[in-house]
């Protein structure tokens, strides 16, 4: 018995095709586009619905067009609306026809839910091995000036005496703070798999979701499909990850602009990832770290909006979903790229030792330690801040630091400072005594180097 079938197109204006589609950023989807309905391909000749010939011409129309897309040399056409559509119009040019088929028991709402997941789960494993080489190229360089001590600061104020790859390794905790939420946003991603929830309701093809789940990487088929094909959670995931990591990043950023600041002088910055100025010869611009800074910005904007978009939204599927993919893609090339050259910037800057010894001579960075020697000797604490602050006022009207001050004039406020103690008194000796967990001393800084390795 044959079934009649028409044809039958409804046409669409050019104006409202381009509003539509999705075609521009659906191109940067297609390696995991294709693995989903091969995927997809493979179930369905396994029940029957294609036979194993009709299977293989489309297995292999599919790989042709990976090769041309990955080539640039596909015929994308806006009027097919999205990749989908694409792919499916290619097959059928390829097969006589067999893309028709190809699409049965599933939509285009399970299908791109299932792409995006794998793209997320792709991407993050690329920014998981180019984090990884940031954090490495600041372990190296914080290994190469382990003995560089500076003063450390609060509220931008010099406080007491830190090994400079202190400061530096703070940054990189925090980076593989970020590693560990991206590796969490994969997990995530790939612990439910759309694909068979069709438009919203389910398949009602007897296809092995199971065996596609495991195939494509996913721990289970949809447990609801009503969710599934409406939830994002693992792009706003990845936003969210990479926002938390551009803040960390535009710290460390502002943190080098001011090392290599005129006035601070600390850090000088490597001319390969560096800039001058148009009109003044004598100048080199940390542009890549204010850049980065800038960048950060627009990833938690990109965070904060695609989660604003999600939020309105009525459960199951609306075309709003299309617009996430955009800023998704978008801070995905930046975080790729930013981290690309931060390890680039970041492996060549070099540390002005001598400007690191004279930067010490400010803000009487050992007063701190004046006051625990008090206190060592049976003096309440507080009692012993009292009177150091008094020396520094001392210091400060002599012009000289607080170490500095002649051992009578320290003795005009107490008489538990004696020479002894002042000759001992050196940052070096200083650094030494955070020896315990978390501390400045070599030993804990070289721990520290050794557990980031």
């Amino acid at each position: 018995m044959s079934v009649l079938t028409t044809k039958y197109q409804p046409s669409k204006s050019e104006l409202l095709a381009s509003f539509t589609n999705g075609v521009r950023p659906d191109k940067e989807l297609y390696v995991q586009e294709i693995l989903v309905q091969k995927a997809w391909a493979t179930g369905l000749s396994e029940i029957g619905i294609l036979t194993s010939i009709e299977c293989s011409k489309i297995q292999t129309a599919l790989s042709q067009a990976s090769d041309l897309m990955e080539a640039n040399k596909f015929d994308w056409r806006e009027e097919d609306e999205d990749i989908h559509m694409n792919l499916e119009r290619f097959v059928n040019d390829m097969t006589q026809g067999l893309g028709k088929k190809m699409h049965a028991g599933r939509s285009r709402n399970d299908l791109i839910a299932t792409t995006l997941k794998l793209h997320v789960a792709d991407s993050v494993t690329e920014v998981v091995a180019l984090l990884n080489n940031l954090i490495q190229c600041m372990v190296t360089l914080a290994d190469k000036n382990k003995y560089v001590i500076i003063p450390g600061m609060t509220h931008l104020q010099n406080g007491q005496p830190i090994r400079w790859s202190h400061a530096l390794l703070g940054h990189a905790w925090a980076f593989k703070r970020d590693l560990k939420k991206f590796q969490t946003v994969k997990e995530n991603t790939l612990s439910v798999m759309p694909l068979g929830s069709a438009a919203l309701a389910g398949t009602t093809l007897a296809v092995d979701l199971n065996k596609i789940a495991k195939t494509l990487g996913f721990n289970s088929p949809s447990i609801n499909s009503y969710d599934s094909v409406g939830e994002r959670d693992s792009v706003i995931d990845f936003l969210q990850a990479a926002a938390h990591f551009g803040t960390h990043l535009s710290r460390l950023a502002e943190d080098v602009i001011y090392w290599s600041s005129a006035p601070v002088g600390l850090v000088e910055l490597s001319p390969n990832w560096s800039t001058g100025s148009s009109i003044m010869p004598n100048k080199r611009n940390p542009d890549i770290a204010e850049l980065a800074r800038a960048k950060a910005s627009l990833w938690i904007g990109d965070s904060n909006g695609v989660l604003t978009l999600v939020k309105g939204l009525a459960t199951s599927y609306a075309s709003d979903l299309h617009e996430i993919k955009i800023p998704y893609l978008r801070v995905l090339n930046d975080v790729k790229l930013t981290l690309n050259i931060f390890a680039h910037f970041i492996s060549e800057l070099s540390v002005n030792r001598s400007r690191a010894k004279s930067l010490l001579d400010q803000g009487h960075i050992l007063a701190t330690e004046l006051a625990n020697h008090l206190t060592d000797q049976g003096i309440a604490f507080r009692e012993a801040y009292g009177v150091v602050a008094g020396l520094v006022e001392l210091a400060e009207s002599k012009k000289v630091q607080v170490h500095e001050l002649a051992l009578k004039d320290i003795q005009t406020l107490t008489s538990g400072i004696d020479e002894k103690f002042l000759n001992q008194l050196t940052f070096e000796a200083t650094v030494e005594k955070r020896k315990f967990a978390g501390g400045t001393a070599l030993l804990e800084i070289e721990k520290q180097i050794l557990l980031l390795k």
